[in-house]
């Protein structure tokens, strides 16, 4: 009997990868993308500054993340 493969899956999701600092892009209930900076975990996902005048704020859940990027930071 042939062995099965299985399939590479993505072991986490993307918001184990989320850091403050990077740059999140989420897609709201109207299907339109946003990006902004992770500021901090809160109880429902990550906290984001969606940017403009005040700082508009966004929620990144495991739902709604599209894509995420961070910058290598430097040590030192």
């Amino acid at each position: 009997m042939p062995k099965r493969r299985r399939k590479r899956t993505f072991a986490g999701s993307l918001m184990e990868t989320i850091r403050a600092g990077c740059r999140v892009t989420i897609v709201d209930r109207f299907g339109k993308q946003h990006t902004g900076r992770a500021v901090m975990k809160g109880p429902h996902g990550w906290v984001l500054n969606l940017g403009g005048k005040y700082g508009t704020p966004g929620i990144a859940s495991d739902v709604n993340v599209t894509n995420v990027r961070c910058t290598k930071r430097k040590r030192g």
